[in-house]
């Protein structure tokens, strides 16, 4: 009986098209947890010649905190490779939901910072939540974990985050990134200031 329950399962998960095994990609893999988070990803921003795409849950901005909080520099050197002329685009979370609320006031103050440093902000679907936290870099380098650009994530929190050299995954993760940016709902351009 329980080897027609699998087979059977087999034939289900065949005959829908699902594959039976991830992608499996090659590369340098760097652990960057907690407080290495902003020692890694600071140099690779610094150092991007073509393009940044982000997408995060959570982006805030200091204003009060304009040159010590970690993700005030993150947010200066996306700017700068901006100015630079490195192609940067970020999409960020705008969920409707009372949860997200919190995040939805910073991730647009975030956006309005950022456009009006010449970076156009999109913002995902009201109706989904994209909890996700990546940046693909120049084609090569994956930044993906748990880390928020918070507060929180930079100062206080037990957070797990990878950086990983690999051009075929950065590959996969910038189709990601277009193809999350077709279904965004709206974005905050730089002439909207």
């Amino acid at each position: 009986m329980r080897k027609l329950l699998v087979t059977t399962a087999l034939m289900l998960i065949l005959s829908l098209g699902m594959p039976l095994r991830a992608e499996v990609f090659e590369g340098k893999v760097y652990p960057a947890n907690n407080r290495d988070y902003r020692n890694l990803l600071l140099p690779r921003l610094r150092e991007a010649k073509k393009s940044v795409y982000m997408i995060m849950f959570l982006a805030s901005y200091y204003p009060d905190y304009k040159e010590t909080s970690p993700t005030n520099l993150f947010l200066e050197e996306l700017i700068k490779a901006h100015a630079r002329g490195v192609k940067v685009e970020v999409i960020l979370d705008q969920s409707d939901s009372n949860y997200d609320s919190h995040s939805a006031t910073e991730n647009f103050r975030t956006a309005l910072y950022l456009s009006g440093n010449g970076i156009t902000t999109y913002f995902d679907s009201p109706e989904k939540t994209t909890h996700a936290k990546l940046i693909v870099i120049d084609g090569k380098t994956v930044v993906i974990g748990s880390a928020n650009w918070s507060y929180s994530a930079m100062s206080r929190n037990n957070e797990t985050t990878v950086i990983i050299e690999s051009p075929e995954l950065a590959a996969y993760y910038t189709g990601y990134f277009e193809d999350l940016k077709k279904s965004c709902g709206s974005a905050v351009h730089p002439t909207d200031r």
